[in-house]
């Protein structure tokens, strides 16, 4: 049985069980065929804005904020939504605790800086923020604080999309250019990649 006959085949019969109210246990481990439009340029977020990159790295990496079903903006990676001083210029964000890279190591407020760093100096949008950041700090290991120049209302977006993303990444790995070790905090973590074949 082909690939493409036994994913479709999956799809109808999870769509039947789902339609019937059979809800299956969720279940730890597996494999399952998802298939793509083509081969992606580069699993690195930060370089490409393609949907097909975000797509797929999502699952890897993460970033501070993502978007919920409304595409209000909520905290990922962020413990909550940043501390804003009333000129608009200053971002505090506080950092969830316990989270965990895929190669077993803390993420700290001193990732969050180095990744941010590395997009803004390598992503296009990350290169438009970079116009208009003062300055990155680590006031303590679990926040970061961000001083703009002047009000910057696309910020938090920003740091919320999947392309182009301002993803968090271990500190050594920043200066990985173009990115060789694909290490993030998603719920997928990579284990292969084989160019024109699978992921």
């Amino acid at each position: 049985m082909s690939k493409l006959l036994r994913t479709i085949l999956l799809a109808c019969l999870t769509v039947g069980a789902f339609s019937n109210g059979a809800l299956a246990a969720a279940s730890k481990g597996g494999v399952i065929d998802v298939a793509t439009i083509g081969e992606p340029p580069t699993l690195d977020p930060m370089v490409s804005s393609a949907d097909l990159v975000g797509t797929i790295s999502q699952h890897i990496f993460e970033t501070l904020y993502t978007f919920d079903s409304q595409w209000g903006l909520v905290p990922l990676l962020a413990q909550s939504m940043p501390t804003i001083s009333p000129d608009g210029k200053t971002y505090l964000i506080p950092l969830r605790h316990g989270v965990k890279f895929h190669d077993g190591s803390a993420m700290t407020a001193r990732d969050v800086q180095a990744s941010l760093e590395r997009w803004m100096r390598i992503a296009n949008r990350g290169r438009q923020t970079a116009n208009v950041v003062d300055s990155l700090s680590v006031p303590d290991d679990f926040s970061i604080k961000i001083t703009l120049k002047q009000p910057y209302a696309p910020l938090l977006a920003l740091l919320a999309l999947n392309n182009s993303a301002a993803v968090v990444l271990p500190a050594r790995l920043t200066t990985q250019d173009p990115l060789r070790e694909f290490i993030g905090t998603g719920p997928y973590r990579l284990q292969a990649h084989v160019t024109d074949q699978y992921i």
